[in-house]
């Protein structure tokens, strides 16, 4: 046997052979020259079996594939059909007339395997397509052949097994015989899911929950086929918590109900059921939508992707291929008093509002719609909300694809200042990225207000009186000094 290429089709007879025709695929391209039968003379001895394998819909009766569409790595197993012979199979001999009769029935039977009184001998021939195609040399007889492995190709309705006698008829009484078949059997390949994150979360702090949209393709089943499974996975960073309840879904417009077409689990894995694989399958082709929140729970190195998401129907598994991020940072701020060993403060106020783009902070806080609250212990540390948080994890930024360097802008006030201290005007507006994961950090320096005049007691009097003293010495020397010259003057 000789390696070639790819396809997808069902046995019938015709003119005492069978002709490749069905759902999905179908004998094409021009045969070799018209041979004889397999009885008379000169007639040939073997002859081959080429499967060109396609991926999409079937096409029509005289329609040809597109060859853009091969599909290399597709396994097919070609088996010889035989009959029971005293309990032991024996393949069909097709230059006997007598062995014809009973074979209309046998091809009809496909997609099913031959049974009593027919029977599959001698060791199968194992081909994967290679550019597309696969081609088997095989002796005169009848031949059960199967799609055994889809390689790397995410084909999720195979080709169903058929029948295929070498040699066959034309199904043209002037056409002679054919001993290269040729088929072109096609598959339907499951599209990829895609994934997309809302652009803003419920709130602007950790804690707060995002919302994420899964788009994925139903793929369309051959031949009658229907989903036996359908599961959508998306394996979740560990700082994301699917919310319970909060999906949305729907396929083709209908919506879906959570709890009757499917059911989540393992923090956010839908499996439908029978129900909803019904539905499904009455929008083959169609998308279907799922929309979910989960809860951020950490800030981490301020990154957070949501690669890992697949869709799996009837066992084939095809992972996503957008990945949306979305980015958070950290604000830490210390209070601390103007000493020159700095005294930590408690119980200073601090409050955080949202800038929104192209705007400035105001002068004074707002009145309301502060993103977070916070207050200083007695270490000094801004604690937020209503636990005990530090830092305080502030949202950056969704986006459906890596960003380089992605920052949003805080607007920070000092709301209640610690009693005996002036508040401190902050150098708004903050500036917040993800920073590796380390909080942006701000000390808060409160200075002491001045106290009043006090009278001139205790020591600093006495420095005054002392000065004073001296001063009236200073001022008696001098005049004595004046008066003894005075003197000498007037005695000389």
């Amino acid at each position: 046997m000789t390696v070639k290429k790819p396809l997808m089709w069902r046995g019938a007879a015709a003119l005492g052979a069978a002709t490749l025709v069905a759902g999905g695929m179908m004998a094409l391209g021009a045969p070799a020259l018209a041979a004889v039968g397999p009885d008379q003379p000169n007639a040939p001895t073997e002859g081959t079996l080429t499967i060109n394998k396609y991926s999409g819909a079937p096409v029509g009766e005289g329609e040809t594939p597109d060859p853009d569409n091969l599909l290399d790595g597709v396994e097919f197993t070609v088996t010889q059909v035989g009959t029971l012979v005293g309990g032991v199979c024996e393949a069909i001999d097709l230059t006997d007339a007598a062995q014809w009769d009973g074979l209309d029935g046998l091809f009809a039977s496909a997609p099913t395997a031959p049974t009593d009184p027919y029977c599959t001998t001698g060791t199968p021939a194992v081909q994967a397509t290679v550019d597309g195609q696969t081609e088997f040399a095989l002796d005169l007889g009848i031949y059960f052949v199967q799609e055994t492995d889809p390689g790397d190709n995410n084909i999720v309705s195979k080709v169903p097994d058929f029948y295929v006698s070498i040699p066959t008829s034309q199904g043209d009484t002037g056409s002679g015989w054919n001993y290269d078949v040729v088929a072109d059997p096609k598959n339907q390949l499951m599209e990829a899911p895609t994934k997309t994150i809302d652009e803003d979360p419920s709130n602007l702090v950790v804690g707060s929950d995002v919302t994420w949209t899964m788009s994925v393709p139903v793929p369309t089943l051959n031949n009658g086929e229907k989903f036996n499974t359908a599961v959508i996975t998306d394996d979740l960073d560990s700082r994301l918590v699917y919310v319970e309840g909060s999906t949305q879904a729907s396929v083709g417009g209908e919506p879906l109900q959570d709890g009757v077409d499917y059911n989540v689990t393992n923090n956010a894995v839908w499996t439908f059921t029978d129900a909803g694989k019904a539905i499904l399958g009455a929008h083959m082709g169609e998308e279907l939508t799922i929309s979910f929140d989960t809860t951020v729970t950490a800030v981490g190195n301020g990154i957070i992707p949501n690669p890992d998401y697949n869709s799996n129907f009837n066992g084939t598994e095809v992972p996503g291929t957008q990945v949306p991020f979305t980015y958070w940072g950290q604000l830490s701020i210390l209070k601390t008093d103007d000493s020159a060993t700095p005294l930590m403060l408690a119980g200073a106020e601090f409050q955080v509002f949202d800038l929104a783009d192209g705007a400035t902070c105001p002068a004074d806080a707002p009145q309301s719609g502060a993103v977070a609250v916070g207050e200083s212990d007695a270490s000094g540390v801004v604690k937020w909300g209503d636990g005990d948080v530090s830092p305080l994890g502030l949202f950056i930024g969704n986006f459906n694809e890596e960003q380089a360097a992605p920052e949003a802008e805080y607007c920070v006030y000092e709301t209640v200042v610690p009693a005996g201290h002036v508040a401190t005007q902050i150098d708004n507006p903050v500036t917040i990225t993800t920073n590796n994961g380390a909080p942006l950090e701000l000390t808060v320096v409160n200075s002491k207000k001045d106290g009043p005049d006090l009278p001139l007691t205790g020591a600093q009097g006495t420095i005054m009186m002392t000065i004073g003293g001296l001063a009236i010495i200073a001022v008696g020397a001098a005049v004595m000094f004046l008066a003894r010259r005075r003197r000498h003057q007037h005695d000389a």
